[in-house]
C-alpha cells in the first residue's frame, strides 16, 4: 500500500469514527490485537476488526463516502423509490460483496424506501455483517455469492483480507443469481446494483439482461487490473446500448446512472466539462 493510500485511509478512518477511536484501532492493528471492537459511526454502533480490512472499508464507505452518487442522483432515485412504493412495488438495492455490512448500512441510510439485500460469501465477514445490521429491518443479509447459477461456488484466496476474497467455480459457498436474489421478496424492482466482487462481475451479470436492462443505477468497483483480458464489465457495458447514461467516478467506483433521471433536476445547473460524483454534490 502506497504512502498516499495509507494517508487516504487514515484520513477516512478519522472522518468515520473520530481520532480517538482511530488511534485505538491503529494501535491494536500494529500490536496484532485482533478481536472486534465497537465504534460509533454516525447513528450506528459498528464492529470493526483491527487486524482485518475493516478499517479500510469503513474509511472508504463512511469517511470518504465512495458510494455517494451526488445530490441530484440520490434525490432522483429516492423519488423513483417512493413512486414504486406507491404502486406497491418494493425498491431493492442489491449490495453484492457486502463484506461486514458498512456499505449496506450506508446505502440503506441514503435510500430509506428501499430494501437492501446484502450478499457476502466470506463466512467470517458475514457473521460481522449480521451483528452490524442487527435491528435494521431494512437490510436483508444473505450468505452466499452473486453468480451465474443457483448452486455452489468456492471461496478462493482465503489467506487475503476479507475485502479481497473472491469466488470461482467449485463448492462450499451458496451461489445465487440476481433474479433469484430478487425473488426472495415479492413484487421487487431493482433500484441499484452495487458490485464489489473481485472479478466475478461477468459471471454475476452474464444472463441478467432482462433484470438489468432498465436498472436506474449501477455502482461497480472494476477489477480488470487483476484479470487482464477477462473483460469483467463486458456485459455491464453492453446494457447501455441505446440508453443515455451518466458515468461518474467516486474513489475506486464507477457509477452509471440513467441520464433521464438526472435531466429534470440537474440539467439547468450542470456546468460544462467533466463531472464526478463528488463534484455533483
Amino acid at each position: 500500500m502506497s504512502y498516499y493510500s495509507k494517508l487516504y485511509h487514515i484520513d477516512g478512518l478519522v472522518r468515520a469514527i473520530g481520532w480517538k477511536k482511530s488511534v485505538s484501532v491503529l494501535l491494536r492493528r500494529a500490536l496484532g490485537i485482533g478481536p472486534a471492537m465497537k465504534v460509533r459511526c454516525g447513528n450506528h454502533e459498528l464492529l470493526i476488526r483491527p487486524t482485518d480490512s475493516d478499517l479500510f472499508v469503513i474509511s472508504q464507505v463512511f469517511g470518504h463516502c465512495e458510494y455517494e452518487i451526488g445530490k441530484a442522483g440520490q434525490s432522483a432515485l429516492n423519488r423513483l423509490a417512493t413512486a414504486w412504493r406507491q404502486r406497491e412495488f418494493i425498491p431493492v438495492v442489491v449490495d453484492a460483496g457486502a463484506n461486514v455490512g458498512y456499505s449496506s448500512i450506508f446505502l440503506g441510510d441514503q435510500y430509506p424506501d428501499a430494501i437492501v439485500i446484502a450478499i457476502e460469501p466470506d463466512r467470517q465477514a458475514y457473521e460481522v455483517l449480521i451483528s452490524n445490521c442487527a435491528g435494521l429491518e431494512q437490510i436483508m443479509p444473505v450468505y452466499g455469492a452473486l453468480w451465474s447459477h443457483d448452486g455452489e461456488v468456492a471461496l478462493v484466496n482465503s489467506e487475503r483480507p476479507s475485502w479481497a476474497r473472491a469466488v470461482s467455480d467449485g463448492r462450499g459457498v451458496p451461489s445465487v443469481t440476481l433474479p433469484g436474489l430478487l425473488a426472495k421478496l415479492p413484487r421487487t424492482k431493482l433500484l441499484m446494483l452495487k458490485m464489489d466482487i473481485e472479478g466475478a462481475e461477468l459471471e454475476a451479470t452474464r444472463d441478467c439482461g432482462k433484470v438489468l436492462k432498465d436498472v436506474p443505477c449501477i455502482i461497480v468497483e472494476p477489477h480488470d487490473f487483476m484479470f487482464p483480458g477477462r473483460g469483467c464489465l463486458t456485459f455491464v457495458y453492453s446494457l447501455f446500448g441505446g440508453r443515455s447514461i451518466d458515468s461518474l467516478v467516486n474513489g475506486e467506483n464507477l457509477i452509471f446512472i440513467s441520464s433521464e433521471l438526472l435531466a429534470p433536476e440537474a440539467a439547468s445547473r450542470r456546468p460544462p466539462g467533466r463531472r464526478t460524483a463528488k463534484s455533483a454534490q
